[in-house]
């Protein structure tokens, strides 16, 4: 893992957003994963899962700076699975 990027163990379901919310530091900034298209059972057992895999594409997605206007990264649970 590149020690620039650090995804912060664990994750918190975000009812108002319906998905999954990952902590990430990244070059000493505090930013936001969303895993999102599915519902709160599935989110945590693919974070359960999945985790590592999540922690890769969150780093390729942050080295192509793939942020939403509010500065969020999101993730359709169908990526991570493909991934």
């Amino acid at each position: 893992m590149n020690q620039a990027i650090q995804v912060l163990d664990g994750c918190t379901y975000i009812g108002s957003k319906n998905a999954l919310k990952v902590d990430i530091m990244a070059s000493g900034q505090m930013l936001v994963c969303y895993i999102g298209d599915s519902d709160k059972e599935s989110l945590i057992n693919l974070y359960n899962t999945k985790q590592f895999e999540i922690e890769e594409i969150i780093e390729e997605n942050l080295k192509q700076d793939k942020f939403n206007s509010d500065g969020e990264l999101w993730l359709t649970a169908a990526a991570v699975y493909a991934y």
